[in-house]
Parts: structure tokens; sequence; C-alpha cells
């Protein structure tokens, strides 16, 4: 009789164990949205943090999983951003997820792929908005002189004028100009000159072989890969105006003689020589013209731009227009 009831106690026991154990579980079913488009995302991976146990999202975006009571679950999807929520509920659960984002000192495109910046920094260069916000070049290629290791930057003079731009050397007896992609669209360094500098995000040049071969033969001479900003979804219109003004002049003159001066020079070689003065009354010289003077004058520049950027939940936009004007010293 003993023996049966320590059975009896053993079974009721185990009984109310196993009930409670079960009770403690939630069948939680639900759906996985990005949120920036609000279309479902098919092959979530779902899983109980702490455990192996796991599923994936349907085509619908819905998944269904048992989970203990209280436990978390742990979104993960490629491009997004991982997600981890505690289970309180069993149905009804929407979980929105964001598209992940990687900064520039993370990664580098190169062409269709990408690579670590650790393993290119020798062959990458980048110059990045702040540097041009201070700069305030006046073509986009100026960014690049004293910024970027192995570019060099040699301007014509003139205004607004397209400067040569070597990477690392010249490259080729046939030109020496390297490939332009803005956005991903091939141009050249005339293009350039109708972006404007403070519409510039980031400016990457790829100087080696292997950043370079996706380009092929155009390659050969480097490549400039430029990104302009862009709108932003899901934010206000944002209106920016920028301007600024200065003034361009010759730092270094070449130091001349005046009138007087160059007669006492003529007279003092022409005696030496044996010959007679050239000049005998200096005083009527005076200081005579100095050419650098009439040739060089100070030069305005000026640039004002006015930019409109932002966005709704599908479509975003940036809009810029700017005037720049750039007198010549000459």
């Amino acid at each position: 009789m003993k023996l049966k009831a320590i059975l009896l106690c053993l079974s009721i026991t185990l009984g109310t164990f196993l009930q409670q154990a079960i009770g403690q579980n939630i069948d939680a079913t639900g759906k996985v949205l990005n949120r920036s488009t609000g279309n479902p995302l098919v092959g979530v991976n779902v899983s109980i943090q702490g455990t192996k146990t796991a599923t994936t999202t349907d085509a619908s975006g819905s998944f269904s999983i048992t989970v203990p009571k209280g436990g978390r679950l742990s979104f993960t999807y490629i491009g997004m951003s991982p997600v981890t929520i505690q289970v309180n509920k069993t149905d009804n659960i929407t979980v929105f997820m964001d598209e992940a984002t990687k900064s520039l000192d993370e990664v580098i495109v190169i062409g269709y792929g990408t690579q670590k910046v650790t393993k290119v920094s020798g062959a990458i260069s980048t110059v990045k908005e702040a540097d041009i916000e201070k700069l305030k070049p006046v073509r986009a290629e100026d960014a690049l002189q004293g910024r970027a290791s192995g570019v060099t930057v040699i301007s014509p003079g003139s205004p607004g004028a397209k400067p040569t731009v070597l990477v690392r050397g010249i490259p080729s007896y046939t030109g020496t100009d390297p490939v332009v992609i803005v956005d991903g669209v091939i141009q050249t360094l005339d293009d350039l000159n109708s972006i404007n500098s403070a519409d510039i995000e980031s400016i990457n040049v790829l100087k080696d072989a292997a950043t370079t071969a996706i380009y092929g033969v155009k390659g050969g001479n480097g490549v400039i890969l430029v990104t302009t900003k862009t709108g932003r979804l899901n934010q206000k219109t944002q209106f920016s105006f920028n301007s600024n003004f200065g003034i361009q002049e010759v730092t270094n003159k070449i130091g001349v003689l005046n009138a007087t001066e160059y007669g006492a020079m003529i007279n003092e070689g022409s005696t030496i020589s044996g010959g007679n003065v050239i000049f005998p009354n200096l005083s009527t010289l005076g200081k005579g013209t100095n050419w650098q003077d009439q040739i060089f004058h100070n030069a305005a520049l000026q640039n004002y731009s006015l930019t409109a950027r932002g966005g709704g939940e599908k479509m975003s936009y940036f809009l810029s227009g700017a005037y720049l004007g750039q007198d010549g010293i000459v």
C-alpha cells in the first residue's frame, strides 16, 4: 500500500509539473515587414535566443514558432539590421526591419563588389564631404590636390579650365585622363565641371590594377568615383543656402629693379667695359613702370548654391542650383 501511495503522489506531481511546463510555452505567430516599403520579407530567419530552435518566414512574411513564455525571438535577414523582441502574446506580432547601412570606413565599392579598407588602403584614396566643404573648390578635381596620395592635379591657370589629373605619374602615352564614374555612370573630366562641389558626398580614387581591373583598359589611368548627395526617405523638405566670396591675388611677384636702379647698372657696366656713361642724369629716370603691377590684379571669386532635400515613404529627392563666378588675375 505504501508503494502504491508513493507512486500515486509521484504521478500527480509529475503531471502537475508537465502541465505547468506546457502552460509556459506560447505558440507565437506574426509577420515580418520592411519598414521603408511595408512589403513582407520572405526567408527571414526567426530563432529563439539561447536555443537551436528556429524557423523562417513564408511567401507572405508570416511565421509560427513555439516560444517559452517571456522568451526572446531574434530576426535576421541579409541586408537588414537584426531585430530582437520579447514574446508575451500568441498572435498578431508585427516585426519591422530596417535596411542595414554601411559607412565608407567599413567597405569600399569597387566595380561590382566590395573590399575591406584595411586590404586596399594603399590602392584607394578617399576625400569626404567634410574636407570638400572646408576647401570649397572651384572644380571637383581641386579637392584631390594634396588630399589624395599618388594623385597630382595640375591647373592650367585659366579660370574654370580643365586641369591635368595624374594618378601615380604619367601612366600612358595615349592619354592621361582617368575614368570618371559619377553615381555609377561613366563620365569624363570635362563633365565634372557641371557638378557643384557642394553637391558631392565623397570622392574615391582607385589607383592599382586590382581595384581598377573591373573597368578594363579604360581604368589604366586610374578611376575617380564620385558619389553625389541624395534625398532621404520619410524626411520633411530641408532647404539649405550656402554662399562664399573671396579674392584671388598673386602671392609672390618677381623682384625687379626700378628705372633709376636699372640705369645705374647700365652705366656701371658700360664704364667697366671702357665705354661712356649711358644715362648721365639718373634722376630723370624716376621709378619707371613695374609691368607686373599692370598685368596682375585682384580677382573676385563668388559661389552661391541653394538645395532642397527630403522624401516620402517610397521616393526621395535632392534638388540643387548653383552659381559660380571666377575672374582671372591677368
